[in-house]
């Protein structure tokens, strides 16, 4: 599948649809079957569907952990050049943790995407 998302419709804690633009989302945090969606100014959500659902709905989204997958517009400073203590900063100051197996595929795309590396 692979169906490119602008949007996602998720609930708020009262029940009620809420249409979420791919631009506010900073990132996705895998829980077990189900997964949280992080926002830049909002409370997060839970969502019903897996970390690799998600990433097959937005494939520009880059998946830097099992249990992370970031927006790349919303990576402000990424630390990559220690296999085993990397990490992406985003623009709400979280930091966030790179596997050592996924190192060298951010690299390549940090390059391919002009951003800067720590």
């Amino acid at each position: 599948m692979n169906i490119a998302r602008t949007s996602i419709k998720v609930r708020d804690r009262r029940g009620r649809a809420v249409t979420i633009s791919a631009k506010q989302i900073l990132f996705f945090e895998g829980w077990s079957n189900y997964s949280r969606i992080f926002l830049s100014k909002q409370n997060g959500f839970v969502s019903s569907y897996t970390l690799k659902e998600q990433q097959e709905y937005h494939p520009s989204f880059w998946r830097i952990s099992r249990s992370h997958l970031v927006n790349p517009e919303h990576i402000v400073q990424m630390d990559l050049h220690d296999m085993h203590n990397s990490w992406v900063e985003l623009s709400d100051e979280t930091r966030l943790p790179v596997s050592r197996r996924r190192v060298k595929s951010i690299v390549t795309l940090s390059k391919y995407f002009n951003l800067a590396l720590a």
